[in-house]
């Protein structure tokens, strides 16, 4: 009999410390981030996914040969007007030939940043966008040079 009245005074007590620590986060400020309407900060160094600015490209062909995993392809044809590119340093660089093809599969790129060091005119950049996610494998594959 005694048994029983310590298993119900046992139970009442283990009920109570778990109120304690639901109340305990009930009054406390709340950690969950509602992702689609919130955004969680993202570090500046983040890095997210490779994007591609074709005007600003040379191809010079430094990203196509650094990248480990071979998932840029890149293109171009001899330019009849050469433009003048500005490279991170500010000087300027003459853009001899007009991209025609600049892909990145995304789906074989690991986000080393390899690409993004060695671009001399900061074509290539590593974004803040991390929702990357398709239907198909194909659609993975982002085209950034206009045809």
């Amino acid at each position: 009999m005694t048994t029983y009245f310590k298993n119900i005074i046992v139970g009442l007590w283990t009920v109570l410390v778990g109120m304690r620590v639901t109340l305990k986060y009930l009054i406390s400020k709340p950690v969950t981030v509602q992702y689609p309407d919130e955004r969680c900060d993202l570090p500046e160094r983040f890095r997210g996914m490779v994007k591609g600015d074709p005007d600003k490209c040379i191809t010079c062909m430094y990203c196509v040969n650094v990248c480990p995993v071979s998932c840029i392809a890149l293109d171009g044809v001899k330019s009849d007007l050469p433009k003048k590119v500005v490279n991170l340093e500010g000087k300027e660089i003459k853009k001899l030939k007009d991209v025609t093809k600049f892909d990145i599969d995304i789906s074989r790129c690991i986000q080393c940043g390899f690409c993004v060091e060695n671009c001399p005119t900061g074509a290539i950049y590593l974004s803040h966008d991390y929702e990357n996610s398709t239907c198909s494998r194909e659609d993975l594959v982002y085209h950034w040079a206009k045809k």
